[in-house]
């Protein structure tokens, strides 16, 4: 199997699929549930939308990455949460609510920024006359078209045929978790010999990336004053990139094959590094779980 036919036709079919799955656990509650607890929402989503790109840039000009690396390592940077960061908050005592109400946030915005902070990262990094065509109205419209709508269509059939939602729900988040790992694996068995060297340049800059993330978003939940579940879920809410969309971007969209070697990377150590979290979350339960969450009120 080619490296192209995965990105440019297995990749936006999965990832359409995949939206459609989270559209299918999400209802209108979920965005109601903003005016409930806005300051926990508001923190997750200043932190994904303006502290994540952020640390991408640092991450990305201390490790003196090369300019394609670079930008890959940006628009992963612009894609937060997902179903994986979901299922951590539910498998570590996260807030759950908390975690599907930003996924599903960030779902509608992600599609409006993204675009513009791709194309303003090539020209930092890439130069003015080196930049890579990006048509900024026709990616919104292809990002909004293979995540906003079907979600939009998941909810939808949940809302008319709630039997029927339920019993895809699990498939699907199933489906989600190994199409994901088997779009890596081709992309990594199609690069292999190239790959390696990419990892060695890129992988100490993933990992930093993602160990800051995961340490900061828990400790600024912290600081300001959320509750502990909530600061677990914000925690994953940083660390747990949705690497689906940054290799649409990278792969599809751009075309660039180097640009999708920090997603796969990044994607293959946030796996680890959250279980690593998640069972200290768990190791540590009784002093975590000691204040009310979004989800028990909800």
């Amino acid at each position: 199997m080619q490296s192209g036919f995965l990105l440019e036709i297995v990749l936006p079919i999965s990832l359409f699929i995949i939206m459609f799955g989270m559209g299918l656990s999400l209802t209108l509650k979920d965005f109601e549930r903003v005016a409930l607890f806005p300051k926990a929402v508001l923190v997750g989503l200043l932190a994904q939308l303006l502290l994540l790109p952020f640390l991408g840039f640092m991450v990305a000009t201390m490790f003196h990455l090369e300019p394609l690396l670079a930008v890959g390592l940006m628009v992963l940077s612009c894609c937060p949460s997902g179903p994986t960061s979901n299922m951590y908050s539910y498998l570590f005592k996260g807030d759950v609510a908390l975690s599907v109400t930003l996924t599903a946030l960030i779902s509608v915005i992600k599609p409006f920024t993204l675009p513009f902070l791709t194309y303003y990262s090539m020209v930092y990094f890439m130069g003015e006359g080196k930049t890579i065509d990006l048509p900024i109205l026709k990616t919104i419209l292809q990002l909004f078209i293979i995540t906003v709508l079907p979600v939009g269509i998941g909810m939808a059939v949940k809302n008319y045929s709630p039997k029927f939602a339920e019993g895809c729900e699990k498939p699907v988040k199933i489906f989600s978790m190994i199409i994901l790992f088997a779009i890596i694996a081709g992309l990594v068995k199609q690069n292999w010999e190239k790959m390696w060297g990419f990892f060695a340049q890129s992988g100490a800059a993933a990992l930093t990336m993602n160990c800051i993330c995961i340490s900061l978003g828990f400790l600024l939940g912290l600081l300001l004053r959320l509750s502990r579940t909530q600061a677990v879920t914000i925690a994953f809410e940083l660390g747990i990139q949705n690497g689906t969309t940054a290799l649409l971007v990278t792969g599809t969209i751009l075309q660039v094959p180097t640009m999708t070697v920090v997603p796969i990377t990044y994607s293959l150590l946030m796996f680890v590094t959250a279980l690593v979290f998640g069972l200290f979350i768990l190791k540590n339960r009784r002093s975590i779980l000691d204040q009310p969450s979004l989800e028990r009120v909800s």
